[in-house]
């Protein structure tokens, strides 16, 4: 009972942490900032096509019905670590452009806990979104040259609880899970709009917007598995999955601060005269529902998974997505229908954790994916198409009966088309994170003891 305690006062205490995750994209402007895609480090190099899969040495939030697969015991600690570099091109006019960004910062912590040998629960916090942009554009009015700049930064963080159930559990024949996750939403985003002049004597104008956003968000899960072959050793396996996120509504607390100021020697700003303010103005975000389909199918050795394969499809109406206020003044960018097609294959080379003699590495999980998706964001209304394949590795720590890992992830991908919507983004995500449980040898956890 004491670690359960300690544990929830790790993940509530450093929640405030997330905030400090900065994005850099233009594309982060739309909605409520740029989704965050890595679940964790562990499933990032498997493209994240995890709905069908319930591991017991790592925990897997995108289907909450994975959450009773966990082993008695052996609970687990998942902290990740993510970071985004990324080149930006544009080319309007014949006026081409480029940029580039970096972020780092902490992406999320897990704690899992068995609660039964078919029941399992999580708590966690991490980053759902993020805004990060600076967008200019200059044009000439008689003998000035005017800037229309546009900012934005903050982050919409998610601290959530969920559970999972075996309603069918024949061993490893068949298993039937259920499982959801209750989670409040929390953050603040900033969006500024400008326009400066280069002529000191002019004064220049910006729009501040100041939104403090909570709300809840509900989701929920179902997985089925059944083996297909009755090899003792070499046993196949047909996983399948689904998954609901209901659509929700964020309740948002917003400030308006329109204003006059100049720029002293260039440098630093002078406010000058306050042009209208209004604090505390209700408001909200309606967030569209998401479905997420998956099936999968792998081969276990001496209980242990030697391969899988995996294909998810993904799919959300953004079309109805709302931010509503009482400022007269700000639009929201309109949204479209987005879906998303992805595979992961993983591969252990060696399962005889216990030999010394094994390299680490060919213990070690090697994984690979890709995805190709329409992008709910949308220019001159057409989406983004959107690509990327991924690579990961899970590297074995402490013992072979610890799940303790170290976790490696990375995608290469690709949003827009410089040549059809005349805007793209290249990027690299990047994730290590760490799986922690106890040595089963020396250490159970929530076991009760009895004494003769």
């Amino acid at each position: 009972m004491l670690r359960l305690k300690i544990g929830l006062i790790i993940i509530v205490s450093f929640h405030s942490v997330f905030g400090q995750q900065v994005n850099t994209s233009p594309f982060s402007r739309y909605g409520v900032g740029e989704i965050n895609n890595v679940i964790s480090a562990s499933y990032l190099g498997f493209s994240n096509s995890s709905i069908a899969f319930s591991d017991p040495q790592f925990i897997n939030i995108s289907n909450p019905a994975s959450y009773s697969r966990m082993r008695k015991y052996n609970p687990l600690f998942d902290v990740t670590i993510s970071g985004k570099t990324a080149n930006y091109n544009s080319n309007y006019n014949g006026n081409l452009n480029s940029s580039s960004g970096t972020n780092l910062g902490l992406n999320n912590m897990y704690l899992g806990l068995p609660i039964s040998q078919k029941w399992g629960a999580v708590l966690g916090v991490n980053t759902y979104s993020s805004q990060g942009y600076e967008v200019s554009s200059t044009i000439s009015i008689d003998s000035s040259q005017v800037s229309n700049v546009f900012k934005g930064d903050g982050t919409v963080n998610r601290l959530f609880m969920g559970t999972g159930l075996d309603l069918v559990n024949r061993g490893d024949s068949v298993t039937f899970s259920i499982g959801g996750n209750a989670s409040y939403m929390f953050g603040n985003l900033e969006r500024l709009s400008s326009v400066v002049f280069n002529n000191s004597n002019t004064y220049n104008s910006r729009i501040q917007y100041r939104s403090s956003i909570s709300g809840w968000l509900f989701d929920g899960g179902v997985q089925f598995m059944k083996r297909i072959t009755s090899r003792k050793k070499n046993k196949i396996y047909l996983r399948m999955g689904a998954h609901y996120s209901l659509g929700s509504e964020w309740q948002t607390s917003n400030d308006y601060f329109a204003y006059t100021f100049t720029y002293n020697f260039g440098v630093q700003e002078i406010p000058k005269d306050t042009l209208s303010s209004q604090e505390n103005l209700d408001g909200n975000f309606s967030i569209p529902e998401k479905m997420t389909f998956g099936v999968g199918i792998g081969k276990n050795k001496q209980d242990r998974s030697s391969w899988d394969l995996a294909f998810q499809y993904e799919i959300r109406d953004w079309t109805t997505f709302q931010e509503t206020n009482s400022i007269e003044s700000w639009t929201s960018p309109q949204l479209g229908n987005s879906e998303k097609m992805s595979f992961g294959f993983r591969w252990t080379p060696n399962l005889d954790f216990a030999n010394t003699n094994k390299s680490i590495f060919s213990k070690s999980t090697y994984s690979i994916g890709g995805h190709q998706s329409k992008s709910y964001i949308l220019m001159d209304e057409i989406n983004l198409d959107h690509y990327g394949i991924n690579f990961g590795l899970t590297v074995p720590l402490l013992s072979s009966r610890s799940f303790s890992t170290m976790n490696l992830g990375m995608e290469l991908g690709k949003l827009g088309d410089l040549n059809n919507v005349n805007i793209e983004e290249n990027y690299i995500n990047f994730a290590i994170g760490f799986t922690m449980a106890p040595d089963t040898r020396y250490d159970r956890w929530f076991r009760k003891r009895q004494y003769d």
